[in-house]
């Protein structure tokens, strides 16, 4: 899931200046989950706005905001309220925010989260950042750990000389990465697989911004 958090309320209600009819949408797909784009949120964040002095005209919840299809099928049973919409605000990850604009191309959009980063959730409150999107991935190879997500120098080939006692050396606190991997792979037998020598990464993969099109010939 895309881990986000709420923006100040002081910054999302200067970003909406000038704008007196607001509509407001979330998602009910990771902003749901993570409880900061949700029906609560969206509910919560109307009454904020009415009480600054802003009038909400409607709110709706796209069950995943970055499906285009499936924003514009939802907002299209707003039109009427949309079409009285001086600003609307997204309560999503980026790319909701971003598909929103693109529908509404005649909308000012603004967003209500910072997107934080693609994430294990551990549990309802706790998640931790799983996967950097490189496009090159090597899980087969480390047990299904990515150390180029888990070691901050995004090391491919084993652990850097300043990690001490099997802790990481940029973060003390935290496991290395690459002790975490060989762990795990000693755990279901496959010690072998780190004599695997991992080439460096193409960056190009990771060039922005990236477009996939499956329909493609």
């Amino acid at each position: 899931m895309i881990v986000t958090e709420q923006k100040a309320f002081t910054e999302v209600n200067e970003s909406l200046v000038g704008h007196q009819k607001i509509f407001v949408i979330g998602c009910g797909s990771c902003a749901t989950a993570w409880h900061t784009g949700g029906e609560a949120e969206v509910k919560e964040m109307v009454e904020k706005l009415q009480g600054a002095g802003k009038t909400c005209i409607g709110w709706a919840i796209s069950e995943e905001t970055c499906d285009e299809r499936k924003t514009r099928r939802e907002l299209r049973a707003h039109s009427s309220e949309l079409a009285e919409a001086e600003g609307v605000l997204v309560m999503s990850c980026g790319a909701g925010v971003q598909t929103t604009a693109l529908v509404l191309e005649d909308k000012p959009v603004y967003p209500a989260l910072n997107a934080m980063f693609l994430a294990r959730l551990q549990r309802l409150t706790r998640a931790d950042e799983r996967c950097l999107l490189c496009g090159e991935c090597i899980l087969a190879s480390t047990g299904g750990l990515c150390p180029v997500t888990l070691c901050p120098k995004e090391l491919l080939n084993g652990p850097c000389g300043g990690y001490n006692h099997g802790m990481c050396e940029v973060n003390p606190d935290r496991e290395c990465a690459w002790v975490s991997i060989y762990h795990r792979l000693q755990r279901i037998g496959q010690l072998d697989r780190l004599h695997l020598i991992q080439s460096p990464k193409d960056q190009s993969k990771r060039g922005h911004p990236r477009l996939v099109d499956k329909g493609a010939a």
